[in-house]
């Protein structure tokens, strides 16, 4: 068959947009690989995709999903070192939410034998976004402190567990006991509610002296807050934002205190810098993850027609780690 199903949503709006239609199966690329997707992962940036939200790089795939798991297919002739038949975790630049996607070929990584299309689809977006902003960005050190928001996102649980391998102090936030709960249950040892009081005085009994670096998930309603407690040569990266608009700047204390602010998002990254990311989660988590020594959350696995449930759960965040889609 020349066709397959996808998911998209043709006009933005809720998890109600998404409609299942038929396309044409594609073709990979000189230097891309096709693969028969058994597993996608869904991100919030699909659901800002959804709403409109998310202004897509010139000549992207507009079909959502960034990540999948599956089973190479066909390969185009500039391939090196990934065949028909192997089993992997792919990045995409969209184009996930359908039977088959394409790759560029140094975006994908060939998955332990063990695993099933679930797993190889949990990991790859969540672990390349949280090694390249806590530590190609913002260097975080054995010792040192961090503030993690987010804790029970998929991004954030995955970060805790990267600063965990490498001996960080750990603080984290969350808005539900449950979620604290499990945060708790860890091993984090500072969780903070911030529905039951400010996050930032919570932490400054905790750590008077503030913290070393700061994973951002709100953006400009926590800018000020952030600022406050970082303390001599702290690193805060930007990673998402939950909360619009603009906030004002105290560039005085960024500038005594030589404090560092960076952005980061992955899917407007080059083709040949996401492949050097890709090559980075290679080489130092996929031996952790093969070993059994770190692991994603992963919350729920769903059918893939029930996408729109999965897109529900991700807005009211009701989840803890990653919400999967299986084929």
């Amino acid at each position: 068959m020349n066709t397959m199903w996808i998911c998209h949503s043709p006009q933005p709006g809720g998890p109600e947009a998404l409609r299942f239609l038929t396309a044409p199966r594609p073709q990979p690329g000189p230097a891309q690989v096709l693969i028969r997707v058994g597993a996608v992962g869904v991100n919030r940036l699909d659901a800002m995709q959804r709403a409109g939200n998310y202004p897509l790089p010139p000549g992207v795939n507009p079909v959502l999903g960034v990540e999948v798991g599956g089973e190479v297919i066909a390969t185009g002739p500039e391939v090196r070192g990934i065949a028909p038949g192997m089993r992997v975790a792919g990045l995409l630049e969209g184009g996930g939410y359908a039977e088959f996607a394409c790759a560029d070929y140094r975006h994908v990584v060939q998955v332990p034998p063990d695993w099933d299309d679930i797993r190889a689809a949990a990991v790859i977006e969540t672990f390349c976004t949280a090694h390249e902003t806590l530590f190609e960005l913002s260097r975080l050190a054995a010792g040192e402190r961090v503030l993690i928001h987010a804790g029970g996102s998929a991004v954030g649980s995955t970060a805790i567990r990267m600063a965990q391998a490498v001996g960080a102090e750990i603080a984290t936030t969350t808005g539900r006991e449950d979620k604290a709960a499990r945060l708790r249950a860890m091993g984090v040892p500072h969780v903070l509610n911030y529905r039951e009081g400010d996050f930032a005085a919570a932490l400054r009994e905790i750590w008077p002296e503030g913290v070393d670096v700061i994973e951002d998930f709100v953006g400009p309603a926590y800018l000020a807050r952030h600022i406050d407690l970082l303390r001599w040569r702290g690193r805060l990266a930007f990673v998402g934002l939950l909360s619009q608009g603009a906030a004002e700047l105290d560039i005085a204390r960024v500038l005594t205190r030589m404090i560092q602010l960076r952005g980061f998002t992955l899917r407007p990254h080059s083709v040949a810098e996401k492949a050097a990311v890709v090559a980075r989660f290679r080489q130092r988590w996929l031996p952790e993850l093969a070993a059994g020594r770190i692991a994603p959350e992963i919350h729920a696995v769903l059918p893939f027609r029930d996408a729109v449930e999965a897109h529900r759960i991700l807005e009211t965040a009701d989840n803890f780690g990653k919400i999967i889609l299986r084929m």
